[in-house]
């Protein structure tokens, strides 16, 4: 990308000059569903807002998602999900953000977390959704726009950045975005609003990704926060899920890479860059580095009294989730594999990455209302590519920064 076009230099001409050539990077089949993102929705909600109150029906929220991932990366299973959801949940939920929004404009936050009430709705898509509320404030958590507002960081790799889509990164993205749009209206007496910026980044990328062959395609933190689709077709398999003792099947390629990477920690030590695992989630180096020295504490006795006290826990905390979830289990018939299911069904629910599902989510499902169908969680009701998605999912969540499962 051209210096004058970075977030820093950037004039109000350029960004009119990229607005211009945005239609040509929208296909024609997507036209109409561009047409409802950008004016029939926010008017509609303008019209409901001097009416009373305003929010969104269920087909304006499956409408804009659709938008969402034709125009972006396209994850069937997040469709699915959000439409889950029954339209008096959409309507209440989608008012209260609104109402929470409108009575504090610098409170997007608040509104932000309240929309990821929603099944399958996390931090991007809920931006998407309080953005057309406000299109001339609320940015759109969308890849390129945060891969173009922090193009010029220090440790940026550009437009194959790795986004997590947390809400961390997207107060970044508003901070940074807010700072462009007073700079350009400054110098322009214009307005600019979110939107634009939105669609000039939308422009950039575009423009840099097609200039260049594409990357190899990387899962990407969304996909376990949002709606968790299968993974890609073209990979290795490692074959029954729990495979008899004589057969000593092979691990999977990635279990392998997983132990390469957590001896590349240790080779970096605490002071040394990132390391992510397969799944792009960053590695916890103060964690590995500790867990994996040759030290074996001086007092056994107490060293085995605190495992013993740490596995009395677990145990109880085992039975908690089985309570929590309405299962009708004994704890002799628990396996690894069905907690794994477990947790893969709370990080789906509430929209959050597997690694980052502790016991307090697992309350925090059942706060909020949420269930279990008859047979969901049994292994035999479990698609062989779901059970094997699960497993890469639990492959060393312990290991990842932030991680609930130590």
């Amino acid at each position: 990308m051209k210096s004058t076009d970075g977030a820093a230099h950037i004039s109000y001409s350029n960004l009119e000059k990229h607005l211009r050539s945005y239609e040509s990077h929208v296909p024609p089949n997507l036209q109409d569903l561009e047409s409802l993102r950008l004016n029939d929705t926010p008017e509609t909600l303008a019209q409901r807002k001097k009416n009373g109150k305003a929010f969104l029906e269920k087909k304006e929220v499956t409408s804009l998602v659709e938008w969402k991932l034709k125009h972006g990366t396209y994850r069937p299973n997040l469709a699915k999900l959000v439409a889950s959801n029954t339209a008096k949940e959409i309507r209440e939920t989608t008012k209260s953000a609104f109402a929470i929004y409108e009575a504090d404009n610098d409170d997007y936050f608040k509104a932000i977390t309240a929309l990821t009430k929603l099944k399958g709705i996390g931090p991007a898509t809920a931006s998407l959704l309080l953005s057309t509320y406000d299109p001339v404030q609320v940015p759109f958590f969308s890849d390129e726009l945060y891969r173009y507002l922090h193009f010029e960081d220090a440790k940026s790799k550009g437009w194959d950045r790795k986004i997590n889509y947390t809400m961390k990164e997207y107060k970044e993205l508003f901070s940074k975005l807010q700072t462009l749009r007073s700079r350009l209206e400054k110098e322009s007496k214009q307005q600019v609003s979110a939107i634009d910026i939105e669609k000039m980044a939308y422009v950039l990328g575009k423009e840099a990704t097609s200039s260049t062959d594409p990357p190899p395609k990387k899962r990407d933190a969304e996909d376990d926060q949002e709606a968790l689709p299968p993974p890609p077709a073209k990979r290795r398999k490692s074959g029954n899920e729990v495979a008899p003792p004589s057969s000593k099947p092979k691990n999977p390629s990635w279990i392998a890479t997983d132990i390469r990477r957590v001896e590349q920690v240790r080779r970096k030590g605490l002071s040394g860059p990132p390391t992510y695992d397969t799944l792009g989630y960053e590695l916890d180096k103060a964690y590995i580095i500790k867990k994996t020295s040759n030290r074996m504490p001086s007092a056994r006795s107490a060293w085995g009294e605190k495992a013993m006290r740490k596995f009395a826990e677990e145990r109880r905390n085992t039975m908690r989730k089985v309570e929590i979830l309405g299962l009708n289990k004994h704890e002799n018939n628990i396996s690894p594999f069905d907690e794994f299911v477990w947790c893969a069904k709370v990080a789906r629910d509430l929209g959050i990455a597997y690694h980052l599902v502790g016991m307090e989510e697992f309350e925090e499902w059942k706060r909020r209302g949420f269930s279990v169908k008859e047979g969901e969680l049994e292994r035999e009701n479990i698609p062989e590519e779901e059970r094997e998605r699960i497993s890469r999912l639990a492959s060393g969540s312990a290991l990842r920064k932030g991680s609930k499962h130590r």
